[in-house]
């Protein structure tokens, strides 16, 4: 529940074992986004937004094989609403590069994000890649490829500035030789 400070704590946690990566699949540097606890002396991380996918995905798709089909208007509330809050979090977070929220947020939007896939799968289970099925995937995959393209033509565009700035800093050939002639 907390980041990890101490240097030898984190070559400790470093080295997971596959199932604690299960459990959580950021690096150490990024543990201030799990959960974290003690069992059985070994500290145990628990990714927060995974925390509210999985249990919620499960939930939602045994409730939605017990009730059946879905009428149209809940498949497309489920599948584009409950979802919209993770994506939007996380999307704004990474465009912006600020700070991720609380975990407690992160959980809670992973909830919806997990009873959208929840679900997606349920109707797949009885309309294989219908509209609101195939709508999700779309808008899901396409919010991640456009931040992905956002922030990798801010991160070149810097560098590109950085360079140019450099570029027109530096002296010319006449100044340099002038300036070591200077030196002798």
């Amino acid at each position: 529940m907390t980041a990890v400070a101490d240097p030898s704590e984190a070559y400790h946690l470093e080295r997971q074992s596959f199932f604690s990566l299960l459990l959580s699949h950021h690096t150490v540097d990024r543990w201030h986004l799990c959960y974290r606890f003690r069992v059985g002396g070994q500290d145990v991380a628990l990714c927060a937004r995974c925390l509210g996918i999985v249990p919620a995905m499960i939930l939602t798709l045994v409730v939605g094989q017990l009730t059946g089909r879905w009428p149209a208007w809940a498949e497309w509330g489920i599948l584009m609403l409950l979802p919209l809050p993770a994506v939007l979090d996380w999307a704004t977070t990474t465009v912006s590069g600020k700070p991720e929220r609380k975990n407690w947020v992160r959980t809670l939007t992973g909830a919806g994000l997990g009873m959208g896939i929840g679900g997606a799968l349920h109707v797949n289970s009885y309309a294989l890649l219908n509209e609101p099925v195939s709508a999700q995937f779309l808008y899901i995959v396409s919010s991640v490829f456009l931040v992905r393209l956002w922030v990798y033509f801010r991160v070149n565009l810097k560098r590109a500035r950085e360079a140019r700035a450099r570029l027109r800093n530096r002296p010319t050939l006449l100044e340099y030789i002038q300036k070591s002639d200077e030196r002798r």
